[in-house]
Parts: C-alpha cells; structure tokens; sequence
C-alpha cells in the first residue's frame, strides 16, 4: 500500500515538475526568438518579460530544490536544508505534538467537549454494540483458555501462585485488613447488618417454634419425672417467647445506640485482636502454619486442580456451543452498563470528571513518552529518505511556486522595461 502510494505521489511529482519546466522553457524560446527579431520597442519588451521570466523560474527552482538536496550536486552552502535538519526538525516536530496535542489543557477540553460518558452511554445502548463486546470476551476467554492450558505457562503460573503465597505473612496480613475496616469504620456497619439479620431471624415464627422445641426436649430428658406432672409444651412455648423477646429486645436496643457497651467490647476486641496479629508470637506462628499447609497439602492441590478442571471444562462446553452463556451474561451486562449510564446524569458527570483528571495528570507523562519517542524515531531515519518522502508530500504544490515566480517574474520584467522606456512611448 505505501508503494503503490509512493508511485502515485511519484507521479504527480513529475508531471508537475514537467509543468513548471515547461513554463521556463516557453520563457527561454521567447527569449532566444527574439534575439532573431528587429528590435522594436514591442520585441524588446516582449524579450525583456521572457528574460525575467527565466531568472524567476530558476531562482524558484533552486529554492525548492535546494530544500531537499544539493542544486546540480554544487556544495552551495545552505542548500539540502532539511536532510541537513533532521535533528532539529525531530526536536520540533516532537514539542509541536507535546506544546500543541498533549498539553494538560487542551486535553481536558477535547475531553470536556467531547462527553465521553455520553458517548460510552450511546454505544453500550446498541444490542449491536453489546454483542460485538459479548463476542470478543468469549473470544478472549478462549485464547486464555488455551494459554493456560500450555503446560509451561501453568507451570510458572503455578510457581508464581505460591512464591507470592510464600511471601505473604498471614498475621501481618490479616491484621493490617482487619485495621483498614476499623478505621473506617466498617466493622460497625458490619455489626448493624449482622444484628438486623439477627433480629428478623429471631421474629421469625419457626425460630420460636425451634427454640420451644429445644426447651421441651431439654425437659424430657432432664426432667423426665416432672413431664408427668407439668405442662411441658406450655412452659417451651412460654420460655421461647421469653427468651426470644428479651434477646431481640437486647439486640435492637444495641443496633440503636452507637455508644452501647458492646459497641465498645467489640471495638476493644477488635483492637486487641489487630494488636495480637501484628505482635503476638503465637499467630505469627499460627499464620506460618496455615501457609504451610496452602502450599504444601496434596489433597488442597488436588482440590484446586479438580475446581479448575470444572471451570475450565464448563467454559470450554460453554463457549463451544451456539449460544454461550458467558457470551450473553456480557451482551446483558454491556446493555444495563448503557442504559444506567444514559439515565443517571451524575454518574455521567462523575465519570467524565474522573477521565478530566485522570487525562490531566496522565498527559504530562505521556507527553513526555511520546516526545521522546517521535524525536528518536525522526532521527533514526535515513536523512535522504526523509526528504523524498517531504517532497513527495509537498512537491506538486511546490512546483506552483517554480510556475507562479516564472509568471511574476514575466511580469516584473515588462513593468520595469516599460519605466525605464517611458521616452519612448510618448
């Protein structure tokens, strides 16, 4: 393709390079014809515009010849102007793309005027679109199917797994987890869900039923005398409700007040245990022994190979199929992503304020990747290829000045003979 572009432009090149020739050599037989004629003021007039015209055709050819290469091969200084610039035209070229592309600036108003998020929205509207995306995250996912199932790469995957295994300490881990949600606190919210699940198992008429039965069972077996004389499925029913009432009492009234005393127990507690992962001996240890145990129990390997098996088989069985679910799991979610994006207007605005800032801080960066990179790039060409490629760009319309200063000069060559005659014609 960039020879057949190469011939093409190698075409239109010459042809106009044959034009503005052609305009000096009219200029030049004028001239050398009227050399053979009388001379009359309108013969020297006429030899005057073609001398001119002459001098300016050839200046002009050598001005645009003298850009790309030397004019007849003459070391004339400043002349091949641009093999002899490469470096410079490299470090230009390469600020220009950085100055005028790549600032912070003009990045984040190309992003602000283009929308992004409005844009992303539109396209994940179109089932098109989603099924295009469905088809290349099942074709993906065959390619990496097939990548892992190479023996070398499941090899390093598998040594990679546990060496990062192998460097992690467990307690330490844990520990600086368990510090992350506290600080957050996170570990309060926890504490709500878990006492509102509580609480509405607890209202739950089968829980009661559960608990009476337990308290009628615990009766019979370890009062097996006084069965005979109580009503023992009358007090299970009367304990449960007791007990079940008092305990939901007891737990709403925590999940209502943040400053309950179990709050507090279980901010020390947690504290305490966070303490005693990072310092205690004993669950380093005890970390140190689960560790061990991950990476060097056969039954847990085999365990993990056999799940994996599973998973792959089942993708493998999926993606075979006409209609992969995996396929259209993604087309749904491409869908639902576009049809929130279109109809939440501050997530739109969150994500382009996001890609402002990101676009922003990521320009300077890779301004600076791409400068350098244009500006090696340019300076590892070939400086005499680089100017034929310049001049097959730009040539053709170069070669209007050699026909346009072949014109003027004609011109400039009959005003001034007709000034410094103006005798003769009056």
């Amino acid at each position: 393709m960039q020879q057949g572009r190469n011939a093409g432009r190698e075409a239109e090149l010459k042809r106009m390079q044959s034009v503005a020739l052609a305009c000096v050599g009219v200029a030049a037989a004028v001239f050398v014809a009227t050399l053979f004629l009388p001379a009359t003021f309108w013969v020297r007039l006429l030899r005057a515009g073609a001398e001119a015209a002459m001098v300016g055709g050839l200046a002009d050819w050598f001005a645009v010849v003298a850009l790309f290469r030397r004019p007849l091969g003459l070391p004339i200084p400043h002349t091949a102007i641009i093999p002899k610039s490469k470096n410079r035209i490299a470090d230009n070229l390469a600020e220009f793309v950085r100055d005028k592309f790549l600032n912070p600036e003009v990045v984040t108003d190309l992003i602000r005027r283009s929308d992004p998020a409005h844009w992303l929205a539109t396209w994940f509207s179109e089932p098109a679109n989603a099924r295009r995306i469905g088809q290349h995250a099942a074709n993906l996912m065959g390619v990496l199917l097939d990548l892992v199932d190479d023996r070398r790469i499941q090899a390093f995957l598998n040594d990679a797994a546990r060496t990062v295994i192998g460097r992690i300490d467990f307690s330490q881990a844990l520990g600086s987890v368990l510090e992350m949600l506290t600080r957050g606190g996170s570990h309060q919210q926890l504490l709500d869900a878990v006492l509102r699940h509580a609480i509405a198992l607890l209202k739950r008429p089968e829980t009661q039923q559960l608990i009476a039965q337990r308290v009628v069972n615990w009766l019979k077996s370890e009062h097996r005398w006084k069965q005979l004389v109580l009503p023992t499925e009358w007090l299970g029913d009367k304990a449960a409700e007791a007990a079940r009432s008092n305990v939901i009492d007891f737990l709403d009234e925590v999940a209502r007040m943040p400053a309950h005393e179990l709050r507090a127990a279980f901010d020390d507690a947690l504290e305490g245990l966070i303490a005693r992962l990072k310092t205690d001996e004993a669950f380093v240890r005890k970390g140190e022994e689960i560790k061990d145990f991950v990476l060097r129990n056969p039954e847990l390997a085999d365990y993990a190979q056999n799940v994996w098996a599973a998973l792959r088989d089942w993708l493998s069985n999926d993606l075979a199929s006409s209609s992969p679910q995996l396929q259209q799991q993604v087309e749904r979610v491409g869908l639902w992503f576009g049809r929130r994006l279109s109809e939440d207007r501050e997530l739109r605005r969150s994500i382009n304020d996001h890609a402002e800032s990101f676009a922003a801080a990521a320009a300077p960066r890779f301004a600076d990747f791409l400068t350098t990179h244009i500006s090696h790039t340019v300076r590892n060409w070939d400086a005499t290829d680089m100017s034929r490629q310049i001049e097959l760009s730009i040539g053709p319309d170069l070669q209007y000045i050699r026909i346009s200063g072949t014109a003027v000069g004609c011109c400039i060559g009959i005003l001034l003979f007709l000034v410094s005659h103006l005798g003769e014609m009056w």
